[in-house]
Parts: structure tokens; sequence; C-alpha cells
């Protein structure tokens, strides 16, 4: 069993978008799968930058920690949505979740950034 890494930034965005085009779709099987694989590699994703987002300043730590809980509640909004009959608000609680990740995606990059004047290992 080969382990990957979690998904970056963009990764998750991909998922998400395909999450949205499974809404459009009207096939709420699809749209569960889907949920569900945005659901375990944000999971992955979280987990795995948890301590870099800890050693950051306190404040806008936990600014970032409260944006993934919010991505993460609208991935578990629209699972349940998918899964129960009748009528489905998952266009719009999957352009919320679209948007909320690109926010969040954008203000973890920005935060944890590394300096610019250290030196890259990778050269």
């Amino acid at each position: 069993m080969t382990l990957c890494p979690p998904l970056d930034h963009e990764g998750l965005l991909t998922l998400a978008r395909k999450l949205e085009g499974a809404v459009s779709d009207g096939d709420r099987d699809r749209l569960a799968t889907a949920a569900q694989r945005l659901s375990e590699a944000l999971v992955d994703h979280v987990g795995a930058e948890r301590p870099a987002l800890l050693q950051l300043p306190a404040d806008e730590s936990l600014l970032l920690l409260r944006g993934q809980q919010r991505v993460m509640d609208l991935v578990v909004d629209l699972t349940h949505a998918a899964e129960n009959p009748g009528p489905c608000r998952c266009p719009d609680v999957a352009r919320q979740l679209l948007a909320q990740l690109t926010l969040q995606a954008g203000d973890e990059r920005r935060s944890l950034v590394p300096p610019a004047n250290l030196p890259s290992y990778g050269d």
C-alpha cells in the first residue's frame, strides 16, 4: 500500500470544482461520492498543515483553523443534503464551499509562505 501525500490547495480546489460539477448534473450518488472524496482529502490536508498553523501567531492561527472548520462544515452540509430526499440546496452550498475554500487557500498560502530571506535547500 502506497501512502499518498495530502493534496495541496490546488488539488483541493480541483476536487471542489468536480463536486460542483456533480451538483450541476443532479446525480446525488455522484455528489455523495465527490463530497466524501473531498472530505477525506480535507482531513488529510488539515492534519498535515496543523503543525505549521500552530507555529503562527495565536490570532492568525485561530483565524485559519476556524476557516478550515467552516470549509469542513460546508462539506458536511453538502453531504447531508445529497443524502436526503426532497429539494436540495446543493447548488448554493457548493458555490459557498468553492468560494470559502478559495479564500481559505489564499489565506493559508499567504500565512504559510516561507520568508524570502531564508535559504532554499532545493537549489
